[in-house]
């Protein structure tokens, strides 16, 4: 097995994926990208999204990594892909996504949901701002939400996406916060919330948060993962959980590949590390407003060498 395909089977398995799924969903996109389809090429496209509901998961994926490593102009990923030619690689391929990025062409609008929403921030992006109620609301890199203040009270956080929340000072009642096909009820309360697509990582700093329809509540101090299997408390790092509102980025002994793929958000395009320096630990505090400077401190520290195939693509290997 190549050393881009065990890369490739790595990553489906983390994100629960049959790796042929996500190959074919690859090579579905960068079908559809590489020049004009034609009808055919659209109705072979939907009846195999349509064939098994695993196509339809990889396909979900894909189409998140695409609306989350950048806002590329169409044409610059057109004139990457004709670039490369037909034969790409996974890794190439996966590049290829992500030069494309926002012009991505997807059934479920992801990209087109995000656009439109009220509130956005681009990779690499911080917004700060009040909400109609008073609450005060942070949105981390590559998010965005929509919000519903006409005689209630709602915030939609779309998938991906990353956000604090202090509703301490709001006038009225719980906050509804829907995120990751969840309900939470925020009341009076600082929480920061992060959508990992498998799972909802929920921290409570203040207040309280009612999960669903009151099946089970948070109270400060505790943080907790929502996910299909229900919900699992843990110890709230309140440091940890605010160190992106305050532009850090820390690592305590983690393995440079998941380093890396934190970095990347904050990123426009791909960033990605070869199998052979994956498991190198990295410890300390990076700043995440310059992800360059990050990737040179990387370099000073480790046995790594960063290679800019373009400012899009961006690839660690052995030095």
């Amino acid at each position: 097995m190549s050393e881009a395909s065990h890369s490739l089977g790595r990553y489906a398995h983390r994100h629960g994926l049959e790796t042929a799924r996500l190959e074919a969903a690859l090579d579905w996109q960068v079908s559809l990208w590489s020049g004009d389809p034609d009808e055919g090429l659209r109705r072979d496209w939907a009846a195999w999204l349509a064939a098994h509901p695993g196509n339809q998961r990889a396909w979900a994926q894909v189409e998140r990594l695409a609306g989350r490593l950048g806002e590329v102009p169409q044409d610059v990923g057109r004139h990457s892909l004709a670039r490369r030619g037909p034969h790409l690689g996974r890794r190439q391929v996966l590049g290829a996504l992500a030069l494309l990025g926002v012009g991505a062409l997807t059934a479920r609008g992801g990209w087109v949901q995000r656009s439109l929403a009220d509130c956005r921030v681009g990779p690499g992006e911080q917004r700060r701002l009040t909400l109609p109620d008073g609450s005060g609301l942070m949105l981390n890199t590559a998010s965005a939400v929509n919000l519903a203040f006409n005689g209630e009270r709602r915030l939609r956080v779309l998938p991906g996406s990353e956000v604090a929340l202090d509703s301490r000072r709001a006038v009225a009642g719980p906050l509804r916060v829907e995120m990751a096909e969840r309900r939470l009820d925020v009341s009076h309360g600082q929480v920061v919330l992060r959508d990992y697509g498998e799972r909802l990582a929920v921290s409570v700093l203040a207040g309280r948060v009612s999960v669903g329809s009151g099946a089970a509540t948070l109270g400060a101090g505790e943080a907790a993962w929502l996910s299909a299997d229900g919900l699992q408390r843990f110890p709230l790092d309140r440091d940890a959980a605010l160190d992106w509102t305050r532009g850090v980025l820390r690592a305590d002994r983690q393995p440079l590949g998941d380093f890396l793929a934190e970095l990347g958000r904050y990123r426009h395009g791909l960033l990605y590390c070869d199998d052979a320096v994956a498991g190198l630990v990295v410890s300390g505090a990076f700043s995440v407003p310059d992800t360059d400077y990050a990737l040179e401190s990387l370099a000073q520290a480790l046995p790594i060498a960063v290679h800019y195939r373009t400012p899009w693509l961006v690839r660690v290997s052995a030095a």
